[in-house]
């Protein structure tokens, strides 16, 4: 069972990578029969990650990853409004983990004006927004995702698992559906969920955009998040929320 379950999850990223694949490619792929794909597919469709198609699947449209160069553009007002907001929350000399996330990455550039924070992240954008500021930065080694511009793997872990922080900021993709942030990338899941295990305080930031669409990867449950920060949100959205974690609501200053 573990084999199929990993095989239908590399089928999964493989679908989401391309946008759309063929049996005959997946049969090829994969080493297995066009029989024992179908089935794959079958569970996937069923699952509603992908659309079953005659020969082949395609991804859903939200579940496709964009690339960290794209999301870094998209909302930006509200990223940073969400920025400023989780800035106001960090206290001089404390030690801080920052994720993945191009929200996130509005917050670093926010902390070049911080002195004497202690700032480790997997994020190759984050580190290099805080390369010159005055405060200890330490990046975690690991593999390079190119998608995420982060690392991942083993060497990644066993850093994160050397520490133990105030604080930790990760960002999250579309949580309809979903009782916490998420992830289209299985290996960011794994990342993201070692750092909120690292921290005393989590926040995801995260815009009012997330709170429609699905993603792939749950990375916690919302009780486990001490706040969300996000933009000004619906009483619907509030309401969605509000008896799991806390909400803070970034506005206009």
């Amino acid at each position: 069972m573990k084999l199929t379950n990993k095989r239908r999850n590399d089928i999964l990223t493989e679908i989401i990578k391309k946008g759309s694949v063929t049996v005959h490619h997946l049969s090829n792929e994969f080493s297995v029969s066009y029989e024992t794909i179908r089935k794959d597919l079958t569970f996937l469709d069923q699952k509603g990650y992908i659309i079953k198609e005659h020969g082949g699947a395609t991804a859903l449209n939200s579940l496709i990853e964009n690339s960290f160069t794209v999301r870094q553009e998209k909302q930006i007002k509200l990223k940073k409004l969400i920025a400023i907001a989780a800035f106001k929350l960090i206290l001089d000399n404390s030690s801080i983990i920052l994720g993945s996330g191009s929200t996130v990455l509005e917050l670093a550039k926010l902390l070049v004006a911080k002195k004497n924070l202690k700032i480790y992240t997997d994020s190759f954008p984050v580190a290099t927004a805080l390369a010159n500021s005055d405060n200890e930065l330490y990046f975690f080694g690991g593999k390079i995702r190119a998608k995420s511009s982060s690392v991942y793997g083993g060497w990644t872990n066993e850093a994160i698992n050397s520490i133990k922080a105030n604080m930790c900021f990760i960002g999250s993709d579309n949580f309809a559906g979903h009782n916490g942030p998420t992830t289209p990338s299985y290996s960011d899941y794994g990342v993201d969920k070692l750092l909120l295990e690292h921290s005393n305080k989590k926040y995801v930031l995260a815009d009012s955009t997330k709170f429609e669409g699905s993603s792939l990867y749950q990375i916690t449950n919302w009780e486990n998040i001490t706040a969300l920060i996000t933009n000004v949100i619906s009483k619907a959205q509030v309401d969605s929320l509000a008896s799991l974690t806390n909400i803070i609501q970034a506005k206009n200053s």
